[in-house]
């Protein structure tokens, strides 16, 4: 028959174990939550990138139709030659590509840095649950812990139980 003393040490091992895996599991979950709000924090703020870029661009497209009625205007009532206009709208033609190109890499600079974030976003949130994960005790490795919780409740019994 068993010692009491031995199933009462085993059945504490147990409930240790049991209580480190709950820790260790909420912990995971912990860090999935707050992956999933990093996440949503920075699909935001790409979008708020490429609204802004659309914006920008917006804006830089109003100044180079501007321009180009400023510059027909300006050839139009100076009378000037053919090849002076055509020079002028190319020049806002142009400016306008260069400026569209600018707002573009731009943005595309900022939805790279963002990505890049998230990836170490991830990485680190990987890290975390890798590390609960390893503070968890399951299969034989508890059943090991436990019976040796019962041995250290009272040795001489478990010597004698086994033999």
């Amino acid at each position: 028959m068993c010692d009491p003393t031995m199933i009462l040490m085993a059945a504490g091992k147990a409930a240790e174990i049991s209580a480190s895996n709950q820790a260790a599991e909420a912990q995971q979950q912990a860090a999935i939550e707050q992956q999933t709000l990093m996440n949503t924090q920075r699909a935001q703020e790409i979008e708020e990138v490429n609204r802004k870029a659309g914006l920008e661009l917006t804006e830089a497209k109003r100044e180079s139709l501007r321009a180009q009625a400023s510059a027909r205007t300006a050839s139009a009532e100076s009378g000037a030659l053919g090849g002076v206009a055509l020079r002028n709208l190319a020049n806002v033609y142009m400016q306008d590509a260069i400026d569209s190109g600018s707002i573009v890499s731009l943005a595309e600079s900022d939805v790279v840095r963002i990505g890049t974030q998230s990836q170490a976003d991830f990485l680190e949130t990987r890290s975390r649950i890798n590390e609960a994960e390893s503070k968890k005790s399951t299969g034989v490795g508890a059943a090991l812990q436990i019976a040796g919780a019962g041995v250290s409740g009272n040795p001489q019994k478990f010597n004698t139980w086994i033999s």
